[in-house]
């Protein structure tokens, strides 16, 4: 598997709060942390929580390139949330998929910045209603991702072109 997940994981696992997401402290900065490699959201963030939504309502789209078995397509993912000790949630990149009994197991891909359920490597099973986000890449290009381009968006065009750069492959408009 490309180590393509890596960068998007360092670059854009969520730190969210309340019943949607976890946050961190109000008073620190909202966005994307270059420091630290996290996009922090609240739980009220209506565009974030828009992409989860459509992440959700689209995962049979996931299901149906995961199950093609197209060597076009490659580095599947879902997203999931974890509890954090400060009662909000840290959402983490599961890789390696594999579709059992309407269940996605694979490994926790990136490393943790809150949560102590779980740590980079360690095997995991998803539910469909537990997942947050869902990407494939078909010919190097991003399908799904919702998170990712929503995080995209607010960037400038600038930020943008180095995070383009980072993920090695191609987000469409």
């Amino acid at each position: 598997m490309k180590q393509l997940l890596p960068v998007i994981a360092s670059l854009l696992f969520l730190s969210c709060g309340n019943d949607q997401y976890s946050s961190k402290k109000s008073s620190e900065k909202q966005g994307l942390d270059t420091t630290a490699g996290i996009y922090n959201v609240t739980a009220s963030d209506t565009s974030m929580n828009a992409a989860i939504s459509k992440a959700r309502k689209t995962i049979g789209e996931f299901d149906e390139a995961l199950l093609k078995n197209n060597p076009s397509f490659s580095d599947f993912a879902v997203k999931k949330k974890y509890r954090t000790p400060d009662d909000g949630g840290e959402h983490m990149w599961i890789a390696g998929i594999s579709l059992v009994n309407g269940e996605y197991h694979g490994y926790i891909n990136n490393d943790a910045e809150s949560t102590t359920e779980v740590k980079y490597g360690d095997k995991v099973i998803v539910q469909k209603n537990e997942i947050t986000d869902w990407m494939y890449l078909d010919n190097n290009v991003l399908k799904g991702g919702y998170t990712i381009r929503e995080i995209r968006n607010r960037l400038t065009k600038k930020e943008q072109i180095k995070m383009d750069q980072e993920l090695g492959f191609i987000v469409e408009e």
